[in-house]
């Protein structure tokens, strides 16, 4: 026999409170993963995306140093400590200057387009320096080779880029100060490069570097 008259205010509320079924548990968990799925998704495309701009800017960057590396020593080219001296001396000055940059070991013509450059230049000191950069094609490598040194020295990261191109091109440059005129060789330099954990990320990067040292006694 119930204690509380039927149709009371405690046996209504008692009616009125129900719990959340397992079937309604379920279905909010469902939309919970959802809603987690999709923020996780958005992150991942964050993340992927900030790592692929971010590997693209290092590329870029590290194109840039080894351009920069070689326009600033081939800027060294042809000078010799007795430059000043020989002034007004044309036949001293083709005589003390440094041999001339070559081209994949061939005199500089205008036009002529090569892998590599070579060239030599003297110190404060007298000493000669002669060195190279070129590509190495299995490796995927732009090599320096200055000095007296046996080997080559690479200046890229193999582990990071692969150079898929290297190449100088020089043309000649006169310049004129009233009725003098001199001509000098400008070579311009372009460099290709691809990332190696994803070759469909690339970099071309051009640039022209003037070798105010060398007189052209015979530019072909």
């Amino acid at each position: 026999m119930s204690r509380w008259p039927a149709g009371s205010n405690r046996q209504r509320s008692r009616r009125g409170e129900r719990g959340i079924t397992l079937v309604e548990t379920l279905i909010a968990l469902a939309l919970g993963l959802i809603v987690l799925a999709g923020v996780l998704k958005m992150i991942n495309q964050l993340v992927a995306g900030n790592t692929a701009t971010l590997t693209t800017v290092r590329l870029a960057q590290d194109t840039r140093t080894v351009m920069d590396m070689i326009i600033q020593d081939l800027r060294r080219a042809g000078q010799y400590p007795e430059a000043g001296s020989d002034l007004g001396d044309p036949i001293r000055m083709l005589q003390d200057q440094p041999a001339a940059p070559r081209i994949d070991g061939d005199e500089i013509r205008a036009g002529k387009t090569g892998e590599s450059v070579t060239y030599s230049y003297r110190e404060a000191d007298g000493k000669l320096v002669q060195a190279r950069f070129s590509r190495d094609a299995k490796a995927g490598t732009v090599q320096m080779h200055t000095g007296t040194a046996a080997a080559a020295e690479t200046i890229t990261d193999a582990s990071v880029m692969t150079v898929t191109g290297l190449t100088f091109t020089p043309t000649v440059v006169t310049q004129s100060a009233g009725s003098l005129h001199a001509s000098a060789v400008a070579i311009e330099i372009r460099i290709s490069t691809r990332l190696k954990n994803d070759p469909a990320v690339e970099r071309q990067l051009t640039d022209r570097v003037l070798l105010r040292n060398v007189i052209l006694g015979a530019i072909k």
